[in-house]
């Protein structure tokens, strides 16, 4: 297996080579997609795991956990980069009119870092090939499967919320939040899978907000810890509950706040329902994919239900033996309680 380490990359490294670290970098993430994945042909499986390279990639710039080593630009791109890059962050600054999380100097680098990789996925748009292992399997992938590079930068844009303080008044600001960092993903993936009814891109933005506000859920505890909340504060308020109480475990004992979980899962789980419509309209070869991801996800859900909405005083999370029992029963006739 090739492992990803930019600083030796000093050549043009094959397009199998691209494929091999995406595979890697979606390996080391430890998720519960690899497992998924397996299923699919080997052609769909690897451009699936170049897609998911670059979405992890991306997320690790905005959590500050991974930079793109710029080395390789010359003094002239790497200045025009630096000016575009200042540029973007002001813009943004003013858009959100707010401070940005994480001090200055980590926020220039992580916008200069994402505005790196827009232009690459637009170098992809013009058929120039980039030397850098995610794009080269991108850019094959776009060869190979009609995916959109609009919605790959759409993403970004949403990503990019995540580097100021969240304020997301209405389920309508969060819907839009879940649409760019999760629907644009599940409507990229479709391509790859293969469908001929266009109802499918319906349900694969129906897939991105179910996924997302299950992970909104997960994370819940973490992102608060970085300065984030994904809750619409109207509803919170409806419910007599402050954005600050988020942080007290004692909330978690409440009746305003079970009132509250169990208004929001039944929302997700009307989004999954919804989703639900677009596993037998895509290719036959690649249902099991978005079946197991609906049977994990449908779980961790099941398991926010059974704490009743206590998911503030430990993360939700299954274990590697319950989530396989879980993908299993997708496998077979979806007995998982998908319709309550």
């Amino acid at each position: 297996m090739v492992l990803f380490n930019e600083s030796k990359i000093v050549k043009q490294i094959s397009v199998s080579e691209a494929y091999q670290i995406c595979e890697e970098i979606t390996r080391s993430a430890s998720t519960s997609f690899l497992r998924s994945f397996k299923s699919l042909p080997v052609e769909k499986r690897s451009s699936v795991h170049a897609l998911y390279a670059f979405c992890r990639k991306v997320d690790d710039i905005v959590d500050g956990d991974w930079l793109p080593n710029l080395s390789n630009l010359s003094e002239e791109e790497l200045v025009s980069l630096n000016q575009r890059a200042e540029y973007r962050a002001m813009s943004l600054a003013i858009k959100k009119m707010s401070e940005p999380l994480n001090g200055d100097e980590n926020h220039f680098q992580r916008v200069r870092a994402l505005l790196w990789f827009r232009d690459n996925l637009e170098l992809i748009e013009k058929n120039i090939t980039v030397n850098h292992p995610i794009f080269i399997a991108l850019k094959d992938t776009s060869e190979k499967f009609p995916i959109r590079i609009v919605d790959l930068k759409l993403l970004i844009e949403g990503m990019e919320d995540d580097l100021f303080p969240t304020n997301y008044e209405s389920f309508e600001d969060v819907r839009s939040y879940c649409f760019k960092v999760a629907s644009t993903v599940g409507l990229n993936l479709i391509e790859i899978y293969g469908y001929s009814n266009p109802d499918a891109r319906e349900y694969a933005e129906e897939m991105g907000i179910f996924l997302q506000m299950v992970n909104i859920l997960r994370d819940i505890k973490e992102d608060r810890g970085r300065g984030r909340l994904y809750l619409p504060t109207d509803e919170l308020k409806m419910f007599d509950i402050n954005p600050d109480e988020i942080g007290d475990l004692n909330l978690a004992n409440t009746k305003k706040w079970k009132n509250f979980m169990k208004h929001y899962i039944n929302r997700t789980k009307t989004h999954r329902n919804n989703a639900l419509n677009l596993i037998p309209l895509i290719e036959g070869d690649s249902r099991r994919n978005p079946q197991m991801m609906c049977a994990v996800y449908s779980s961790i859900l099941l398991e926010a239900e059974k704490r009743n909405g206590d998911v503030l005083s430990r993360r939700l999370q299954l274990g590697f033996m319950k989530k396989v029992g879980f993908a299993l029963s997708a496998l077979g006739l979806w007995s998982i309680s998908t319709k309550k």
